[in-house]
């Protein structure tokens, strides 16, 4: 495998490109910059004389947190997810694949421009629209037919599952969390140390590595959110699996929550959204709560402008959620 470094030359990129005769004739490469702040893959924009496009290639690590190990074939489940989305007619809201390479643990994308939400977590409001737009996105993969020969991405959810459902209440997890905010690693402690809320945890977790019947994006937050042209795009769906429809919902709820510290949207989201006789409403609020707890004191800290007891409130909400 040829692997691609961030500050890889114009020169090399070239050459890289043209081994795979994917630079059109006379093309010319002026500009390669970083795309995005995702934590999983390496992302480039490269602008050429004719044309701007994403690369992005998987490695054997998460390219945020190069000791964390990863699955390098996670490039082929999202190549897989957006194959999947075209097959059933639901283009408008992916970027257009330019060419996928299986064997070599990169795609070439569509370039929807710089416009991410990457700034909603400062700003302690999400438009309405937007989050009735992003509902929709979010029926749209679910009625997806034909998933049954979906990729199992095991390895994945199972680095998931460590960061969502254990990590975040092992004693000695490392995490440096009074980094992000002092006081934050006395804020955790007390969750840590509550044994019959690790084990409820525990058994949540294993229901998410179970196999269900729904494809799912899987990591359905801002940061796998792009807008260009008033236009909402969905990306980075690596972490895709079929499984639990509440699953996709409750991480969207959690954003959304987290992002304006109101506990009072989800029951909002639950009237408005929910359709009550095809979601299991326990597995929604225990999902939601899982992924709230996990982005306060995991380590795949947010942007957030919470204060301490802000996060307070919300662990002790999130922890009455848990039944």
């Amino acid at each position: 495998m040829n692997e691609i470094k961030l500050n890889t030359s114009i020169e090399d990129l070239t050459v890289f490109l043209n081994s795979y005769n994917l630079l059109k004739q006379a093309e010319k490469i002026y500009k390669i910059s970083k795309a995005g702040e995702g934590n999983m893959n390496l992302v480039l924009r490269i602008k050429t004389n004719k044309r701007s496009f994403i690369l992005k290639q998987s490695r054997p690590y998460a390219e945020k947190y190069p000791s964390i190990k990863a699955p390098i074939e996670r490039i082929n489940t999202e190549y897989s997810f957006y194959k999947t989305l075209i097959d059933n007619g639901l283009i408008k809201n992916i970027p257009k694949i330019i060419t996928f390479q299986k064997n070599h643990f990169f795609m070439l994308l569509e370039d929807i421009g710089e416009s991410d939400f990457s700034d909603i977590y400062s700003k302690g409001h999400v438009d309405d629209n937007i989050v009735n737009t992003l509902i929709g996105i979010l029926k749209n993969i679910h009625s997806c037919k034909n998933i049954y020969n979906y990729p199992l991405n095991k390895e994945l959810k199972e680095l998931n599952h460590q960061h969502i459902f254990i990590l975040p209440f092992n004693k000695d997890n490392g995490f440096d969390l009074n980094a992000s905010q002092q006081g934050l690693k006395d804020l955790a402690q007390e969750f840590i140390e509550d044994k019959i809320l690790k084990n409820k945890v525990l058994l949540m977790g294993k229901r998410y590595l179970n196999t269900g019947k729904t494809l799912l994006h899987g990591d359905f937050y801002p940061g796998s959110w792009m807008k260009n042209n008033n236009q909402i795009y969905i990306i980075d769906p690596e972490f895709s699996f079929v499984g639990d429809i509440e699953f996709d919902y409750a991480i969207l709820a959690a954003h959304l929550i987290l992002i304006t510290s109101n506990i009072k949207l989800l029951e909002l989201i639950v009237d408005k959204h929910i359709n009550k006789k095809t979601i299991n409403l326990k597995l929604f609020y225990n999902y939601t709560a899982a992924e709230i707890i996990r982005r306060l004191i995991g380590i795949a800290q947010l942007p957030l402008n919470s204060t301490i007891e802000q996060k307070r409130k919300l662990l002790y909400f999130s922890k009455s959620l848990i039944t």
